[in-house]
């Protein structure tokens, strides 16, 4: 469950930091593009209006002077300045054209430059709606003086005075009435009328701005009218991130153009559509959050019982599988790790198989190693004893004669006799010793002969079943029913189980009892003669049959070493047991080839 709870939080925290930085990137890229592809946009909306905007105010101007040309060509061809018809020709020509544009001009004035009188025409709008046009005749001293002097210097068939009125309101318009004389037509051209005409022309959105200002920054014209006479500077445009101006100079009348572009609507679009992009995003985040944790769920689960399987199998069980449900991925990875358990079975029972080989190799190796090193102790052992009893029998024979010579003069009455047999019997019993030595460090030749083992078992119990009644012990014998007969040196194998018996004997207690068994296996047999009484005492048993060691106060310790000399000369193994709160139990193997059955 550990497992499972990790990696499905693992997996949806991962999800969910993914998805936000997704959503962060996707959204924050969206907005600022968005954001810098509408400045441009408006940017190059606002340039595009100014441009237009001057472009239809210079055509509303030109318009003017054609007008302004127009009155003046317009029946006077042929005429003199100087003729009376001529001048109330052009007179006529100046009213009807302010009856037919009252409120593009303010007034009209005639100048001559080397006369101090001027004509000044000015339209009147009447109560009943009418425009009537009022003629006046003023001193030239009516006029600016700056204007005057502009007017007299230039030779232009146009000329635009753009300085002459401070408030910008009007401009000037000074067209010659004919190119011979030094008559001048000056219009008052009202700035509103015209920027309102060219503005018409423009066909704004309701987010663009046109602003026409002074150098003074006083708003002469606006497309919000409740802006016009305030200064530019202080007009309140909204946030400065979301209006992009765009000013031109406008030299030819000394003004400035803005065009301003709000872009505070099309960011507000924006916002409304980022919103809907992340209503959405949740909602697909919802979505596929679930649809995660359903399959990060599934997949954690499977890996959890494959951990758990892990674990089982690391305890040895391989019969431990898991059962494949899906097709996908996972599906494989649980195939292949079923597989892998499979082999992993093959390879630990084939594992223990070589273990096992090489715990056996190993302990015959061991044994084989103390068997040689036991092997070359008792050689050593040996060839000391064989010098040693060299020598003393060579000492004894000596004795032996002298001791003959002895008894051959001593009487048989005599004292003496009595101690020349004690000496004898002393001198065989150490001679017997020395034979004993011999068959210890000689490895012994075998004479193999035909034998009934169960017949020579019988016969040695036999042979010793005197002690066996003074001692009141029970002997039991477990005997196949038919024994075969074997190949063995008969004369050592019979000194062998005589030599353990006798041992039996002695440790068994009154009236206990002594089993003697035989069991014949393919190719060897066993002996077993196990008596009742004390235990060996020593720790391994098989210590018994080192040489000269025993635990009899008359024992010379050579009697099992050479039991255990006569059965490995034969191949075999010798070895004892104790029998807990029973007794020992001695085992003689032999590698045995049948003769015949019984």
């Amino acid at each position: 469950m550990k497992l499972r709870l990790n990696i499905r939080k693992k997996i949806l925290l991962s999800f969910m930091a993914f998805a936000f930085l997704l959503l962060l990137a996707v959204v924050n890229f969206f907005y600022f593009q968005t954001k810098n592809n509408i400045k441009e946009r408006a940017e190059s909306n606002s340039v595009r209006t100014s441009n237009q905007f001057k472009i239809q105010m210079d055509k509303n101007i030109d318009d003017a002077f054609v007008e302004l040309k127009g009155i003046v060509d317009f029946g006077l061809k042929g005429t003199v300045a100087s003729n009376p018809d001529f001048n109330k020709k052009l007179h006529e020509n100046i009213i009807n054209l302010l009856s037919i544009f009252p409120a593009k001009y303010s007034k009209l004035i005639l100048i001559r430059l080397n006369s101090d009188q001027i004509s000044v025409f000015t339209p009147l709008r009447l109560f009943n709606g009418k425009i009537t046009v009022e003629e006046k005749s003023e001193k030239i001293s009516f006029l600016n003086q700056s204007l005057v002097n502009k007017i007299s210097v230039s030779n232009k068939r146009r000329q635009i005075i753009s300085d002459a009125a401070k408030s910008g309101k009007e401009l000037i318009l000074v067209s010659p009435v004919k190119k011979t004389n030094d008559i001048r037509l000056i219009a008052f051209l009202r700035t509103g009328k015209i920027a309102g005409k060219a503005l018409r022309n423009l066909s704004l959105s309701d987010n663009e701005t046109v602003f026409l200002f002074d150098r003074e920054q006083r708003i002469i014209f606006s497309s919000e009218k409740i802006m016009i006479n305030r200064l530019f500077g202080e007009v309140p445009l909204g946030r400065k991130d979301e209006v992009i101006s765009v000013l031109k100079k406008y030299p030819e009348i000394d003004m400035n153009i803005a065009a301003l572009t709000n872009t505070s609507a099309e960011t507000g679009k924006l916002l409304e559509v980022i919103k809907q992009v992340i209503y959405f995003s949740v909602v697909i985040f919802i979505l596929l959050f679930g649809l995660i944790y359903i399959v990060s769920g599934r997949t954690s689960k499977s890996l959890n019982q494959i951990t758990e399987a892990a674990g089982e199998i690391a305890g040895g069980d391989f019969s431990h599988k898991i059962e494949a449900t899906r097709e996908d991925e996972i599906g494989t990875l649980i195939d292949s790790f079923n597989k892998m358990a499979d082999n992993l079975e093959i390879m630990f029972h084939k594992l223990n198989i070589a273990n096992s080989e090489l715990e056996r190799k190993i302990e015959e190796l061991t044994s084989a190693k103390i068997e040689l090193s036991e092997k070359q102790r008792l050689a050593l052992i040996g060839e000391t004893v064989s010098k040693i009893s060299h020598e003393i029998q060579n000492k004894m024979s000596g004795i032996s004669i002298w001791v003959q010579n002895l008894e051959m003069q001593t009487d048989p009455g005599s004292p003496l006799r009595l101690y020349v047999n004690e000496i004898k019997t002393a001198l065989a019993s150490f001679m017997n010793l020395l034979v004993n030595f011999k068959k210890f460090y000689r490895r012994p030749q075998l004479m193999l002969e035909k034998t009934d083992i169960e017949d020579l078992v019988s016969n040695i119990f036999k042979k010793y079943s005197q002690q066996i009644e003074e001692k009141k012990i029970n002997v039991v014998k477990l005997f196949p029913e038919t024994a075969p007969a074997v190949n063995i040196d008969k004369g050592m194998i019979e000194e062998t189980i005589e030599n353990i018996l006798l041992n039996a004997i002695f440790f068994t207690p009154q009236k206990g009892k002594i089993t003697a068994g035989l069991i014949f296996k393919k190719g060897e047999i066993e002996i077993n003669i196990c008596n009742t009484g004390k235990t060996i005492e020593v720790e391994p048993p098989n210590k018994i049959f080192q040489p000269f060691f025993t635990t009899k106060a008359s024992g010379s310790g050579l009697g099992l070493a050479i039991c255990k000399n006569a059965v490995e000369a034969h191949g075999g193994k010798i070895f004892a047991k104790n029998i807990e709160n029973e007794g020992v139990c001695f085992a003689i193997i032999l590698p045995a080839t049948i003769v015949n059955d019984k």
